[in-house]
């Protein structure tokens, strides 16, 4: 079997290629698509065996001595995979925590938690770090929700991902005074832009849960201005959206984070 067969069998394309378009297409390069496809193999697999092998350096070095039995190696294959694709050095911490974690018997701990690392940036990584300490902080009072999910508004997430952001513009305020607004205030929204895609993405991954409520103005519009809302008057309603980990995320972020290397 040639080098391009087998690249092809692997990457599902084998059954196209042999059609009478696949064949047009990979024909009259076969040859030299296999050499390169072949390089770009070997370099592909060369870097998947560094970056596992640095994870699991990461992992060994927090492991107080202890061996991996057959079971532990069954319990990692399915991680095995997304974490050698991995190169950025923090999120391989995170990964040689969630072996560690897996082959443990953690508690709150899934085999979804790979695919959700595996799509995580460093940024998000740190992002989750800060929040999950300021949901943790003890409160003085008995809290109606589970540790760390309790809610966070609009404004709480964004001043924590980053409190050099002011909230204060909106879409349509950045559209209507573009030729008026100053670089920082231009980097700025860019920098909100940035921090609001970061929370929506946590929110598809299932980290962050968002609930849409109904909030009572406690004043509200009249003929003289704004005013109190009477007995005798109806107290119009706006919605607020709120945030908190989700379940899912509170047991996620503890299962990836990083572990504290061995006392000395």
């Amino acid at each position: 079997m040639s080098e391009m067969t087998k690249l092809l069998q692997e990457t599902g394309l084998l059954a196209f290629a042999s059609s009478d378009i696949g064949k047009k297409i990979f024909s009259p390069i076969a040859d030299e698509a296999g050499k390169a496809l072949g390089s770009f193999g070997e370099i592909y697999r060369f870097y998947q065996d560094e970056y596992l092998r640095s994870v699991f350096k990461k992992w060994g070095n927090n492991r107080h001595g202890k061996e991996l039995c057959s079971d532990d190696l069954k319990k990692i294959m399915p991680l095995l995979q997304l974490a050698s694709v991995q190169s950025e050095d923090e999120l391989q911490d995170r990964w040689a925590a969630l072996l560690e974690n897996t082959v443990s018997g953690s508690q709150g701990v899934l085999p979804s938690f790979g695919q959700t690392l595996s799509q995580l940036t460093s940024e998000e990584a740190r992002f989750l770090d800060r929040l999950f300490k300021v949901a943790t902080q003890p409160q003085p009072y008995l809290a109606p929700h589970r540790p760390g999910m309790g809610p966070f508004s609009r404004v709480n997430l964004i001043n924590i991902y980053d409190s050099s952001i002011h909230t204060g513009i909106n879409p349509a305020e950045r559209e209507f005074f573009k030729e008026q607004l100053s670089h920082e205030q231009v980097e700025n929204y860019d920098k909100l832009t940035q921090a609001e895609l970061v929370i929506r993405d946590l929110i598809r991954l299932g980290i962050i849960a968002e609930e849409t409520a109904g909030e009572i103005d406690d004043y509200m519009p009249s003929e003289f201005g704004i005013s109190p809302a009477g007995p005798f008057t109806r107290s119009p309603i706006h919605m607020e959206s709120r945030y908190s980990l989700s379940h899912y995320g509170v047991s996620f972020i503890q299962a990836v984070a990083p572990m504290k290397p061995p006392a000395k």
